[in-house]
């Protein structure tokens, strides 16, 4: 079926509970099923401008260039695209000053010209932000185990300095959204990928941290949460004046399998209903995304001001049934569906994806607006037909 509306049109109706021609379709966490493929075509961009040169320094503006590029040629392995695109920061002009590109033997290198170090560009992630140069990249560093950094207000205050939105702007990474925004935002809408509060603190105290803290220390947990709510504020501000239009607000170790109610009032609740408003007052739609088990804490979410709700699949000994999401959020907010990636991405058949998207799209039907959507992130084995699928079937409905 061919749509007359835009992917942008179309999330926009779901979102505020307007009825799109047909359903949109948004599965989750795209950037790190299309990872590889993003870091193929951005370094091969790189071979191409060197020439035949073996060094060339790196320039903000061209590099920034660069991944817009390859992160729009990453989405041409879907032969029905879905209706969002997730971006996410660049590198920063800082960052720029000290690397420059190094062709040793067939291979390219990132090379910090302030330390030396050298790492070959398809052996991490394509940096971004303004850390220096490692041969492991600290986004994906597992600070389950880790030690807490924090013991006093004076660690909150060293540990998490405020940046400003301003200065978020001038260090250059925010150029990239700014970019896509530019030349994509007409027809497809653009989010990008932030924690709330609760969730930001974990890469500080670690997972036992972040329990024990809430028993043993609670007015410090209160000290670094509304620290760490000041911080996030500056940098939705920032977003939000790169023209992207929604934020997917992923959160972790809040669900009813991992903290008390009382907890959740307090530490998560208390900080999400600022955050969230001043998310939406700064021209942005939150779609609020809570793993673990999730169904006792929607209708404290939806008190927030948030424009969606996603929930992971069931797995454990929870469950999280899209028809129990429904009647939960109760026409409050809009929902997305929460298709199992795991099973349908890789243990199951094109037939069997487009039959679950039907089945959760019936139930959404009662929702204030539906996207179908999947509950994790699809396994990086996913043949990108099983996407295709799931895409052009919401489209057919």
């Amino acid at each position: 079926m061919e749509s007359a509306s835009t992917p942008k049109e179309r999330m926009f109706k779901a979102l505020r509970g307007e009825k799109p021609d047909v359903l949109p379709a948004a599965p989750v966490y795209l950037s790190l099923f299309l990872a590889d493929a993003m870091r193929a075509h951005y370094i091969e961009q790189y071979r191409r401008r060197l020439q035949g040169r073996s060094r060339h320094p790196v320039d903000c503006a061209e590099d920034t260039h660069f991944r817009a590029q390859a992160l729009i040629q990453s989405y041409g392995v879907f032969k029905n695209p879905p209706d969002w695109l997730e971006i996410e920061r660049g590198a920063s002009k800082a960052w720029a000053e000290r690397t420059e590109i190094v062709l040793q033997g067939d291979r390219l290198f990132y090379a910090d010209k302030v330390s030396g170090v050298r790492v070959p560009m398809d052996a991490i992630p394509v940096p971004c932000g303004d850390a220096a140069l490692s041969a492991t990249d600290s986004r994906y560093e597992d600070a389950w185990d880790a030690a807490p950094k924090i013991s006093s207000c004076a660690d909150v205050d060293d540990q998490l300095p405020i940046t400003s939105a301003d200065e978020w702007l001038a260090r250059g990474d925010l150029d990239l959204p700014r970019l896509l925004a530019a030349e994509h935002g007409d027809r497809y809408f653009i989010q990008t990928v932030l924690d709330t509060p609760y969730s930001n603190v974990y890469g500080l105290l670690g997972f036992k941290g972040l329990i024990v803290i809430q028993r043993k220390n609670p007015d410090l947990f209160l000290y670094l949460l509304q620290r760490q709510l000041e911080q996030s504020r500056e940098l939705v501000t920032a977003w939000a004046q790169t023209g992207i239009h929604g934020v997917f607000v992923e959160e972790v170790f809040t669900g009813a399998d991992s903290i008390s109610p009382g907890s959740y009032d307090k530490f998560v609740l208390a900080f999400n209903q600022p955050y969230f408003q001043h998310m939406s007052s700064s021209g942005l739609l939150p779609i609020h995304y809570v793993c673990g088990d999730a169904v006792p804490r929607l209708q404290r979410m939806v008190a927030c001001d948030i424009a969606a709700v996603v929930v992971e699949e069931g797995k454990k000994r929870f469950r999280n049934e899209i028809a129990d999401v429904v009647e939960k959020v109760a026409g409050r907010a809009a929902v997305f569906g929460n298709i199992d990636a795991v099973q349908f991405g890789i243990r199951s058949t094109p037939e069997a994806v487009s039959s679950e998207v039907k089945r959760q799209a019936t139930i959404g039907a009662a929702a204030r607006g539906f996207i179908v959507s999947t509950g994790s992130p699809f396994p990086l084995e996913t043949n990108p037909q099983i996407i295709d699928t799931l895409v052009s079937t919401a489209h057919s409905l």
